[in-house]
Parts: structure tokens; C-alpha cells; sequence
């Protein structure tokens, strides 16, 4: 049956239904993710990608050319379409925080909307189509509950809210379109070659925006699900003679190549140009064998427990960063658990093959952010953000098995469980909101590791926050707290001397500066600084020295601007 449209054209009734959810989810999302949009740019990787990046400017050929070059840095990776989506922002918008968020947002919404339209075709695919309409509009449903289980969890905070974070939305969003192409394919009839070209040129997007941790093990992904539900790898004898097994293999091929370069790309970037930050790669001597793997134990169980127990959400998680100790507690309920698991679905695979499915690909999603070659590591809610989805797509498969009675009981209960993860997440939002927010959160949320090298970061941002806003006073207390942390922090001590002195207390600013320059004789700042407190105040004896030694480090301003007033000659 067909409906007419206004322009004489017209479209399946069931088409209809899945527009309007596609809607309903776009609209929840975002209106629950609203307040994201008030939030300010952060000192905490918003600055060297965007409003403190140099290279970042209008949009031209120039900076195009530059964009691809990876010259205008967007991440610690090659992701030239974060640099060119930032740059379009800035054209439009300039270094207005409003404008960035909503990129975010509306990404994010519209990646929901993409995980629908995926959980639905997987379903639709399992179950070799739905005609009957009451098993149509469960079908809607159970995906509409599934999906926004997904996009309204307090774990999709970190994400959206921090721009740096972003690029993994926009990755996510070109893989699931790629993922989208490719369900085409499987449809009989489908225009294969059409569909193919666009699933690997959204593939490739996907990489270029950001390849790890999802797009990078994107096509073996694809080879799980053509064995199932697709079925396109299965049970099929003499394969090297099938020319369907052929296709398949060919289509995968393509995938790897792409994925094989740009992975050896960004392996060489980060080895020889940029690490990224707070993680060191070390050698098996460091960190062995044993360690990695129950490292990588501990993470697999837990993107698997923290969906439930969305509690104390941080950009920082403490357990990774302690003395590591492979035989621990958590380590060794995490292998266990893992282990168990594995176990048990491998051995019910027969009656629930979607489970098994499901599992490995979990396990394969999660292999770039197990840390398994860098030392120490953290969990982060940022990648969590495509591995989540599975759980959403066995949920909406879940509701499509239980009785009338049983789904509507279902359904009831997840919207109350939508009603409490929005209020959480709106909570949550409120972290991200500006610098000071988030810094205090991460230190209160890792109080109970004083000593984590981390902190002295994030008290360096925040300090650097208030010094960039001229909030003199607010900057001496985390610099304070810094220098306890590392007595021989030169920065921290050369940055408390100007709050010192900017604030009035010549005294305290003099001996920071001087304590600074003990630590680091070839620090010019210092210099400088001192040099302008002692001449400022009329003590040229002290001031000139300095400011010929700054001269000497190679900063003369100081002391041509003193030659000229007669200073030092």
C-alpha cells in the first residue's frame, strides 16, 4: 500500500513510521543535550586544536591544501576532515563556542538517528523482513527505546560537551553511514556497486575524521556480520569457488587496504611528530606481557559494567595510572569475568548466535582503546561512545522476543529509565561547562590518589585558565598545589610570580621568579620577569643584570627598552 504525496509522488505507509521515529529521536536527543550549547571552549585540548590554534583560520585553498597537509592540527592524529570541519566553523562563526557545540550536537543527534536506522535494518535483516504491521510498529519501537537507551546515557556527555572529543562523534557518524551503504548490499536486487562506492568513500571519511578507536577495526567488523545475521559467509563448502564468497572477500579487501594505509600513516605521524598526550609507549622490559593482557582484560570488563553504573563520570579514571599490579583484585575478577563469559556465550552460540556475534564484536571494537601499547593508560567515557551501541541493538532484538504483555511492561520500564539517565545526563553536562567545572570535577574525583601524576596537570590548566583571564588571585592556589606536588615544577613557580606580582605582592613575585630561575638557569622568562619587577620598582642594580642575562637567552626587549630610558648603560 501506498501513500500520495503533494507532488504526485508516493511512498510505502511503512516509511512513513520510520520517519517519524527517526524524528522523535533526532528531537529528544538534542532537546535533552541542549544545555551543551552553552558550554565555553576548555583548556583541556579545545586550546591547541581550536581557539588557540594558530593554523586554524577561515576557510580557503590555501588552508584547504594545509587541512590535508595536517598542518592546521586537529588532533594528536591525521584527521584532515576535523581540521576542515573546525575551519568551516570558523568561517562561519569565528571563535564563537556556540557554534562548535551545536556541530557536536547536532552530530550526535544525528548519529542517533543513524543507529535506528541501523539497529532497525540488522532486525529487519535477522528476521528475513516484517510484513505484519503490529510486528512493524514493535519492530519501530523496541528500536526508537534501544536507540535513545543509547544517545540520552550519561556517557555520551564527555563526547559532545568537549569539543577536542567531538571528532570520535564524527567518525562514528560517517562509519555507521558506511555501515548503512553496506546493509544495502546485502538486500537482494540492490544496486551493489552503488552502494559499495558509497559505503567505502564514508568508510574513508570515517578515518580521516578519526581513526581510532572505531573506523580502524571497522572491516572486520563487516566479515562478523556476514557471517552473521547476514549469512553470507556461512556454511558455504569449496568457497574458493563460490563467486558470492569471492565478492565478499573482495569487499573487505578493499576496506583493509584503506584502513592498513591510513593506520600506518598515523603510526608514523604520532611515532616521529606528535605522542599523544599523558600516554608514554614502552618497550615489553617496562610493561610485559602479563601486564598488558590483564590490562586489556580490565578495560574489556569495564566498557562492559559501566553502561549500568553511570556514577562519578570523569575524564580521568584512577586504576590504570596507580602502580600497576597485573595479579590485583580488579585485574583478576576483570579476566575472570571476561573469560567466564566468553565461555558461556561460545557454548549457547548454537541457540543464540546474535549473542555470539555481538560479543566478538564487542571484543574486536575495544582492541585500539586496550592500551596495549602504552603505559600508563586510562578508560575514557569518549570510547565508550560506538562500543554502546551493541548493547542497543540486542535490547531492540531482545523486545522483538517477548510476548505482547511482556513488551509493553518493556517499555514502560525503559521510559522511566530514559526519565532518570536524562536528569543524570543534564547533571553531567554542567561538568563540562567551562574550565574551573571540569578541573575541579577531575580533582575531586581522583582525590583519592593525591599523588596521581595527572593532578599537576590539571592544575597547571586551571591555573593557565585564570592567568588567560586575568583572575590573578584564583591562579595562586593550583599553582600552590602544583609546586607541592613537584617542588621542582620551574613553570609553576615562574607562573605564580606573575599572579604575585600582578596582584601587588613584589615580594613573593621576586622570590617565585628566583626559585624558578634556580631550577632552570636557561629559563628566559624568569629573566625577564624579574627583571621588569626590579626596574619597575626602581632597583636597577637588580633589574639590569637580569635584563642582560634575558638578552643573553635571547629575549633583549627589556633591556633595549631600559638602554633607552637609561637604565642599564
Amino acid at each position: 500500500m501506498r501513500t500520495k504525496l503533494v507532488n504526485g509522488k508516493s511512498i510505502p505507509h511503512k516509511i512513513i513510521p520510520t520517519l517519524l521515529s527517526s524524528v522523535i529521536i533526532f528531537i529528544v536527543t538534542f532537546a535533552v543535550f541542549f544545555r551543551t550549547l552553552k558550554g565555553d571552549f576548555l583548556f583541556f585540548d579545545d586550546d591547541w586544536t581550536i581557539f588557540k590554534n594558530p593554523n586554524l583560520g577561515s576557510l580557503n585553498f590555501n588552508n584547504l591544501v594545509s587541512i590535508f597537509r595536517d598542518s592546521t592540527v586537529s588532533s594528536p592524529f591525521y584527521t584532515p576532515l576535523g581540521g576542515l570541519r573546525w575551519c568551516i566553523t570558523h568561517t562561519l562563526s569565528g571563535l564563537e563556542p556556540f557554534a562548535y557545540h551545536l556541530g557536536n550536537l547536532l552530530l550526535h543527534a544525528a548519529t542517533a538517528v543513524l543507529l535506528f536506522l541501523v539497529a532497525r535494518k540488522i532486525l529487519l535483516i535477522s528476521l528475513k523482513g516484517i510484513d505484519d504491521t503490529a510486528l512493524q510498529w514493535r519492530l519501530n519501537v523496541a528500536a526508537i527505546m534501544a536507540t535513545l537507551i543509547w544517545s540520552l546515557h550519561p556517557l555520551r556527555i564527555e563526547p559532545v560537551a568537549w569539543l577536542a572529543a567531538g571528532l570520535h562523534i564524527q567518525s562514528c557518524f560517517f562509519t555507521l553511514l558506511s555501515l548503512l551503504c553496506y546493509l544495502q548490499i546485502v538486500e537482494p536486487g540492490s544496486k551493489y556497486r552503488f552502494w559499495l562506492t558509497i559505503s567505502v568513500i564514508c568508510y574513508v571519511a570515517s578515518l580521516l575524521s578519526m581513526p581510532f578507536p572505531t573506523a580502524a577495526v571497522f572491516p572486520v567488523i563487516l566479515v562478523v556480520l556476514d557471517v552473521y545475521p547476514f549469512k553470507r559467509l556461512d556454511s558455504i563448502k569449496a568457497w574458493w569457488k563460490s563467486k558470492r564468497v569471492h565478492s565478499v572477500i573482495f569487499e573487505k579487501l578493499i576496506f583493509l587496504a584503506i584502513a592498513v594505509i591510513v593506520i600506518i600513516a598515523n603510526i608514523a605521524l604520532v611515532s616521529y611528530n606528535f605522542r599523544p598526550a599523558n600516554h608514554v609507549y614502552v618497550s615489553l622490559a617496562e610493561f610485559g606481557i602479563l601486564d598488558r593482557l590483564m590490562q586489556a582484560f580490565y578495560v574489556w570488563a569495564y566498557y562492559l559494567w559501566r553502561p549500568f553504573y553511570p556514577v562519578n563520570l570523569s575524564p580521568l579514571y584512577t586504576t590504570l595510572w596507580k602502580e600497576f599490579n597485573p595479579l590485583s583484585v580488579p585485574f583478576i575478577f576483570s579476566a575472570l569475568g571476561i573469560i567466564t563469559a566468553t565461555s558461556i556465550i561460545f557454548a549457547i552460540r548454537k541457540r543464540y548466535p546474535s549473542l555470539l556475534a555481538a560479543w566478538i564484536c564487542y571484543l574486536i571494537l575495544l582492541i585500539p582503546a586496550l592500551g596495549l601499547n602504552m603505559h600508563p593508560h586510562s578508560t575514557a567515557d569518549r570510547y565508550s561512545y560506538a562500543v554502546s551501541m551493541i548493547l542497543s541493538v540486542l535490547l531492540a532484538g531482545w523486545m522483538l522476543n517477548v510476548d505482547t504483555v511482556t513488551f509493553r511492561l518493556f517499555c514502560i520500564g525503559i521510559t522511566v529509565i530514559l526519565i532518570f539517565l536524562g536528569i543524570a545526563s543534564n547533571k553531567q553536562i554542567s561538568v563540562w561547562h567551562d574550565t574551573p567545572s571540569l578541573m575541579r570535577h577531575i580533582l575531586i574525583t581522583t582525590s583519592s590518589e593525591p599523588n596521581l601524576p595527572y593532578r599537576e596537570f590539571v592544575y597547571h590548566r586551571l591555573a593557565n585558565y585564570y592567568l588567560i583571564n586575568g583572575r590573578y588571585e584564583e591562579s595562586i592556589s593550583p599553582l600552590t598545589e602544583a609546586i607541592q606536588m613537584n617542588p621542582k615544577d620551574t613553570t609553576a613557580y615562574f607562573y605564580r610570580g606573575i599572579s604575585y606580582y600582578n596582584i601587588g605582592n613584589y615580594k613573593q613575585a621576586i622570590k617565585d621568579f628566583g626559585r624558578a630561575i634556580e631550577l632552570n638557569p636557561g629559563y628566559v622568562e624568569p629573566y625577564y620577569t624579574r627583571g621588569v619587577a626590579y626596574l619597575t620598582h626602581g632597583d636597577n642594580i637588580s633589574g639590569c643584570p637580569d635584563a642582560r642575562k634575558a638578552c643573553e637567552l635571547g629575549n633583549c626587549k627589556l633591556l633595549e627598552a631600559a638602554n633607552t630610558r637609561g637604565l642599564c648603560r
